[in-house]
């Protein structure tokens, strides 16, 4: 079992294997059941309702699993996009019809195939964006490789932090680059 959930992390690397090891120790039934609950509170958001074009993730195992969200999307005709990495630190948006389309890349996230539709310039509305940690201050904590950063810099999507109450600090380490959410989800909060 992981030690006590600290509350002052100035090394990004240390914060990920204390969130991954709580992760990893955490009651799957449980945390299929918070999943559960995230995935209606974000139905039911009203930024949701306000938007078409939606990008959204492919959840890897730690991550909240968001697939009946993303299943719901494109049963109500939502216009859904989902990352497709393309180089070290790069990735793209691409639209998504069927979700049985997604093959795993070499991280092991499903993603789009390469001759689905890339969406254009401003595009996407409202951007929902997995991490290992976040702050009550809105700031993310990735897995280190800068994708969301580079990606969403400059955009107008509104930049929705999707995760779980155990995932919260009240501060994590960020840098200049780092892109802060506008706000944050989850099974229990709405920070902005």
């Amino acid at each position: 079992m992981p030690q006590e959930k600290p509350y002052a992390y100035s090394d990004k690397a240390a914060l990920r294997r204390y969130v991954q090891e709580c992760l990893h120790a955490a009651d799957k039934e449980l945390l299929k059941k918070t999943d559960e609950h995230i995935c209606a509170r974000l139905w039911q958001l009203t930024k949701l309702q306000q938007v078409h074009c939606v990008l959204a993730f492919a959840p890897l195992p730690q991550e909240v699993d968001i697939w009946p969200l993303l299943k719901k999307l494109l049963a109500e005709s939502y216009c859904l996009y989902l990352p497709r990495i393309c180089g070290p630190g790069i990735m793209e948006a691409r639209e998504v019809k069927d979700l049985q389309e997604l093959t795993p890349n070499h991280y092991h996230i499903k993603e789009p195939p390469v001759t689905a539709p890339v969406a254009a310039d401003n595009t996407i509305e409202l951007a929902l964006i997995p991490g290992l940690a976040f702050s009550k201050d809105l700031w993310r904590l990735g897995r280190g490789g800068g994708f969301y950063d580079r990606y969403l810099c400059g955009s107008n999507a509104f930049r929705l932090g999707v995760t779980r109450e155990i995932q919260i600090f009240p501060d994590i380490p960020h840098e200049q680059h780092d892109l802060r959410m506008q706000a944050i989800l989850t099974e229990e909060s709405y920070y902005k």
